[in-house]
């Protein structure tokens, strides 16, 4: 079918508000699913002890780096399609969607066979001590056996958005993480007869639920959608494919890379104080990860619906479309501030009651998310920069947050004032970082640069 046989895009038409939010809404429920998910492991991880939890979250850099190497390479397909989709070329969305489902899956076969070789130094390298690394060695050797189940889906899920078709995706997410609560006591606690692996067994419902949903992503994209095709598989077409994929995955992959780098380094400092102390980290990062769950739905989708409108000529929609997100980041992260001060303290006693690891995470819980509201103006924009195929924009707005105002801050803050100085520099950053990204989106669509990338 050529473009002008394809069918109108869905995002270009209707109001814009109630579009964003239908848009919005099933990806709330995914991401909320997925960190439920999350919370629910690192609860019945708890019951097995802090040590337990401890090497737990040593792993959490890793998986966030791979995870937003998924997610940068689902940025590019992203981004490509929905300026196709919105242009009306079907053959070329067809193209894309496949030839990007393929990179994902030979990047995350190499790069999981590297992490599993790499297992101990690596750790050992982020400061777990001796009796934590064999702990998670057992996770992360099953773990690594998952994260090409992982990829594949997340890239499927955004192509899905990116044509304007949430319910799908986060339906696919929602089953997958339903299903990973579902076995991961019986495989963790040895329930109705299973073997009691403890934090191995937690890594195995990992890969089953993630097989699980890889088997269904596919079915869905070859079947129903009619997406995924590798007839006449040409090289030729295959580079040109890759080539706009990576030109917007690979700086928005490097953009995502930087937090679990800067997380790493964070773990290294936080270490310093006890295993506990990075416990405490971990826990924080779950629930506060609950709370922006939001923040992080309206950015996968303010992506996909302004890439649309621009592919369209849309101008107007796609500027409304933008100034609803800022909006609304700001209000929620004044909620989610206000909550977590008054109801912090209680919600960390449901996974850990040991002092040390409830000092860590309060205090975290009480700093951080003042500065909520600027880092979802930052998450809107770095989501904007990408639709607009301005990635490095985004690129450069992480370096400056993380590499150059966060982790120089932290240091001095441990330095200063010991634990409460390393989130007070996070707070900072995200504060100052948002603003800039706020300004540098409404200078770029200003009405000239709207009449340029018209």
């Amino acid at each position: 079918m050529n473009k002008s046989e394809s069918s109108p895009p869905r995002l270009v038409q209707g109001e814009v508000g109630p579009g964003l939010l239908r848009l919005t809404t099933p990806v709330i429920l995914g991401i909320s699913a997925n960190i439920v998910a999350g919370l629910a492991e690192t609860a019945f991880l708890s019951k097995l002890g802090t040590e337990v939890i401890t090497a737990y979250s040593f792993t959490f850099p890793i998986s966030a780096a791979l995870m937003s190497l998924s997610l940068g390479i689902s940025i590019g397909v992203s981004s490509v399609l929905a300026r196709t989709a919105g242009g009306g070329d079907k053959q070329k969305v067809k193209r894309i969607a496949s030839d990007g489902i393929l990179l994902i899956g030979l990047i995350m076969i190499l790069i999981s066979l590297i992490g599993y070789l790499s297992i101990t130094p690596l750790f050992a390298l982020l400061g777990a001590d001796d009796s934590t690394i064999p702990l998670i060695k057992q996770y992360m050797e099953i773990y690594y056996l998952s994260v090409f189940f992982l990829a594949v889906p997340a890239v499927g899920a955004n192509a899905l958005r990116a044509l304007g078709d949430a319910t799908i995706s986060g339906t696919i997410m929602v089953s997958g993480a339903l299903l990973h609560i579902a076995i991961s006591p019986f495989l963790i606690f040895g329930l109705a007869g299973f073997p009691e692996l403890g934090l191995t067994g937690a890594a195995w419902a990992n890969l089953l639920a993630r097989l699980i949903t890889f088997t269904a992503t596919i079915f869905i994209l070859h079947h129903r959608e009619q997406l995924l095709s590798y007839r006449n598989l040409s090289l030729t077409k295959l580079q040109g494919s890759w080539k706009e994929i990576l030109a917007v995955g690979i700086p928005a992959t490097a953009t995502n890379m930087i937090g679990p780098l800067s997380t790493a380094i964070i773990v290294s400092f936080l270490a310093e104080f006890s295993q506990e102390t990075v416990a405490g980290f971990g826990i924080a990062s779950r629930i506060e990860g609950l709370f922006a769950i939001p923040l992080f739905a309206l950015s996968a989708s303010i992506g996909p619906f302004v890439g649309q409108n621009v592919g369209a000529n849309r101008h107007d929609r796609a500027d409304e479309a933008m100034k609803l997100s800022f909006k609304f980041a700001f209000y929620w992260g004044i909620v989610i501030a206000i909550i977590l001060a008054a109801s912090g303290k209680q919600l960390l006693n449901l996974f850990d009651t040991n002092p040390e690891v409830i000092n860590s995470a309060s205090t975290y819980l009480l700093i951080v998310p003042i500065s909520y509201g600027a880092w979802g103006a930052l998450m809107m924009s770095s989501a904007i920069f990408n639709s607009l195929g301005r990635p490095l924009y985004s690129t450069a707005m992480s370096v400056a947050r993380l590499i150059i105002v966060y982790v120089p801050l932290a240091y001095i803050g441990k330095l200063l004032l010991g634990l409460p100085g390393i989130f007070l520099a996070a707070a900072i950053s995200n504060t100052l970082l948002g603003l800039v990204g706020y300004l540098w989106n409404r200078s770029l669509y200003s009405k000239n640069t709207r009449d340029a990338l018209g």
